[in-house]
């Protein structure tokens, strides 16, 4: 009962001394300009460290790594800084139960590649290179050993050359976001092995070649964006019941029209086509089918035909851009009623005849109502 006994109980648990000094070789290389071990005295960095080294308690009574999140992102996620010389320590590889590596704005000098040796933490289930400018090598193929990550994201950093094949062997992947780099080639249709990936991002790269219907047929994917890239031939979508809410394809090199097979996405909520302007075809009449759809835009995409009627029958859509195509025809009346919607722009088209609006319409969108450039519209 006394009070010696009470903090005996209490004590923190140990941490393993090994990974101990691990955590310290770890900041020393992303910041060599501060010094961790007076900032941070005592043996125990996992109850006495800085904010981003996560522990937990392990089968053997010590405490182990099981989160490293290293680069300030804000006062309030005040992760460890990096410097401008910041590496990677090998020591990272003695955290043997790490579940999530993370590094923000941390490698912007002298140019490098993610560390093929990152492929040995087997137990990581969250990897993020996030914004590192002088990642400026290929994504190692190792990484496909990762095969527990259940997120892979490698945004806003410089990475050149293909996506590697083996990313396909990552069966438990929910979060594939390689966007904002430089990669180019084809995308693997080793991806369409990704059974349980529900967010798939490559936008804003150099990808180019077909698109890969393996991809389009991914059967948990709730997120695709692809945009701004160099993707061309025809769109190959699943052709049964979807779980898909979000498509974004604009600005690339798509062919073909817009598929009949998107008529099967009952649960999509925005569909984005902008930018393509060797797409053609019609702006299909089952769009007016897909009663979730909040935003669509097919604005410079070869379009031509008439709006079709049945796109007013949307309730929830609060965005439609069809301008810079070649519609023709008249606005249908059935837009008029589109009480949710905020933005319509169907200017630079070849439309004619009396915009169908009402007055309060008019007055409800203001500058959010754009018909410019079709000279039959009165």
């Amino acid at each position: 009962g006394s009070s010696l006994d009470y903090a005996a109980v209490n004590e923190d648990p140990a941490m393993d001394a090994e990974e101990a000094k691990a955590v310290f070789d770890v900041l020393g290389a992303i910041n060599s300009e501060i010094d961790w071990r007076a900032l941070f005295p005592g043996d125990n960095p996992c109850t006495g460290g800085p904010h981003g080294v996560n522990c937990d308690l392990s089968d053997d009574g010590k405490l182990r790594v099981v989160e490293l999140n290293l680069g300030w992102v804000s006062d309030s996620v005040n992760n460890p800084p990096c410097a401008a010389n910041a590496t990677i320590h090998r020591s990272i590889l003695k955290f043997s139960r790490l579940r999530k590596l993370f590094f923000y704005q941390c490698f912007f000098g002298k140019p490098m590649g993610i560390p093929p040796e990152v492929s040995q933490l087997k137990s990581l289930l969250h990897l993020t290179f996030q914004d590192n400018s002088a990642l400026t090598e290929e994504i190692p193929p190792q990484l496909g050993n990762l095969t527990s990550l259940e997120r892979l994201v490698l945004t806003e950093n410089r990475l050149v050359g293909s996506i590697p094949t083996e990313i396909g062997r990552l069966v438990n992947l929910k979060q594939l976001v390689l966007s904002h780099n430089l990669l180019s080639g084809s995308i693997p249709a080793s991806l369409g092995g990704l059974s349980k990936l529900m967010i798939l991002d490559l936008s804003s790269n150099d990808l180019s070649g077909p698109f890969p219907p393996e991809v389009g047929s991914l059967p948990s994917l709730e997120k695709m964006d692809l945009s701004s890239n160099r993707i061309q031939g025809g769109l190959v979508l699943p052709s049964s019941t979807s779980p898909l809410r979000f498509l974004d394809l604009s600005y690339n090199n798509l062919s073909g029209g817009i598929p009949g097979s998107m008529a099967a996405l009952a649960g999509l909520e925005n569909l984005f086509m902008r930018g393509n302007p060797l797409l053609g075809g019609g702006v299909p009449g089952f769009l007016g089918n897909l009663r979730g759809l909040e935003m669509v835009a097919l604005s410079g995409s070869g379009l031509s035909g008439p709006i079709p009627d049945s796109i007013g029958s949307l309730p929830r859509l609060n965005s439609l851009a069809l301008d810079g195509n070649f519609l023709s025809g008249g606005v249908p009346a059935s837009l008029a009623g589109l009480s949710a919607l905020y933005h319509l722009n169907l200017s630079s088209n070849r439309l004619s005849g009396k915009l169908p609006f009402s007055r309060q319409f008019f007055s409800r969108l203001g500058r959010n109502l754009v018909v410019k450039n079709n000279s039959g519209l009165c």
